[in-house]
């Protein structure tokens, strides 16, 4: 049908929520129907995500993408013209194959998604549907942002706000039941950081806990586990940590430095503090705890924590990697982002190896994917959705439940793995 084809392609350089800007593609169809998607890179990346092709130079400090965005526009989206919307895997295969150097990961993914988001509009049908098809039903276990921040105890390398700490709601029979006890800890959050530190929260985006308001990252775990117990959800909502491990490790002295306190850390240190993270604090999932290339060290937490614990850094997005950490346990969960990755047709490659191999999905949005992150989420039945279940990302996944209908089935503490998974302090060493 003419009306499924492909009848503009437009890049253009935009600004975006992470401080850099990124890459936003509009694609539109003969039928009329308009797909817009956004790549933008991550505050944290791993050494071994693919490679995003940057202007270089002082616009942005080095981050420009209009290269990027000229490669669409002049060369590859001119091309395009005529294709079949709906032929997802084909068209990620000739931009992979042919296109894959001048566009990078932010042109592969902006027009990947861009495509898949225009031949959801054409079809008629919502994209968590037109992702997962007829059997999609399961809604993600939600999570709220709590605190963030770097720089607490002398640490001046910009790594993104990390560690990043949130909560997941789990321990209720509907995602509505979860989100509404996610508003009210959150809440009594807000008011026990003006009480006990005199920070004020900013919505969505939790809080930078500066430098001397707390005695190191073990205070603000009390604090976390204190609020949950007063706001009556105990073994029902759990903390949640991106601990970014990679961006703190000295390679030179082989010490983590600056996380969780000013004390450095070896590596037999730092597991031993996650292991207590794990038993003594009300943490159900932990993510990259440890530099990007020690598999033998995330087994072991693996093995020994019994929560979740995500390879973000050390699997990158990449296949061969996750394969790789698949055939050590060295995680039981990752972290799903688009923009890390590159195509859609690579982020359903992903997915479906994890399914096959027990291996969890934690869906992220904050490549530039957006709200859009929450119809992923539900239509590759990821277990939770990272950071997503508040404000406009709530009411997505809201209308989403209600869209399904009678048949729609919350994760809860299923959507969290980990073999000793419980909801409470854990006595699994």
């Amino acid at each position: 049908m003419r009306r499924m084809q492909i009848k503009t392609v437009q890049a253009r350089e935009v600004y975006w929520d992470r401080m850099k800007p990124g890459v936003m593609v509009t694609v539109v169809t003969e039928g009329g129907a308009v797909g817009k998607a956004v790549w933008s890179p991550g505050l944290s990346p791993g050494s071994h995500e693919p490679f995003a092709l940057y202007d270089g130079a002082s616009r942005f400090d080095g981050f420009g993408v209009r290269l990027v965005a000229d490669n669409i526009n002049k060369r590859v989206g001119p091309g395009m013209i005529g294709w079949d919307i709906r032929q997802q895997s084909r068209i990620d295969g000739v931009l992979t194959e042919k296109h894959g150097v001048e566009l990078g990961v932010a042109g592969l993914t902006s027009l990947s998604t861009a495509v898949l988001n225009a031949a959801a509009r054409e079809v008629g049908i919502s994209l968590y549907r037109y992702v997962g098809g007829e059997r999609t039903f399961t809604m993600p276990v939600p999570a709220a942002l709590l605190a963030t921040g770097s720089n607490r105890y002398g640490f001046k390398k910009g790594i993104g706000y990390k560690p990043t700490y949130s909560m997941l709601a789990y321990g209720f029979d509907t995602y509505g039941e979860a989100a509404e006890a996610l508003w009210n800890t959150y809440m009594n959050w807000y008011d026990f950081m003006k009480e006990k530190l005199s920070i004020k929260m900013q919505p969505i985006a939790g809080m930078a806990i500066p430098p001397g308001k707390v005695r190191d990252d073990f205070q603000l775990w009390e604090m976390m586990a204190e609020v949950i117990d007063r706001s009556g959800y105990q073994g029902r909502i759990g903390l949640q940590v991106d601990m970014a491990a990679n961006c703190f490790y000295n390679r030179r002295t082989e010490r983590y430095e600056g996380l969780f306190s000013r004390e450095e850390k070896t590596r037999e240190e730092l597991i031993e503090i996650v292991l207590k993270m794990a038993r003594e604090y009300p943490f159900v999932s932990i993510e990259d705890p440890l530099m990007e290339d020690d598999f033998d060290g995330f087994a072991e937490i693996t093995k020994k924590s019994g929560i979740q614990i995500i390879g973000d850094d050390l699997v990158a997005g990449r296949m061969d990697r996750l394969k790789r950490a698949a055939d050590r346990n060295a995680c039981n969960c990752i972290r799903l982002a688009a923009g890390q990755i590159g195509t859609f047709s690579q982020v359903i490659h992903l997915a479906l190896f994890a399914g096959e191999n027990n291996v969890g999905i934690s869906v992220c949005g904050e490549r530039g994917e957006g709200v859009n992150a929450c119809d992923y989420a539900v239509g590759l039945n990821a277990g939770a959705a990272r950071e997503y279940g508040m404000c406009y990302s709530g009411n997505r996944l809201s209308e989403i439940e209600k869209e399904i209908g009678p048949r729609v089935r919350f994760y809860g503490r299923e959507g969290i793995k980990g073999a000793g998974f419980s909801g409470t302090i854990r006595e699994a060493l």
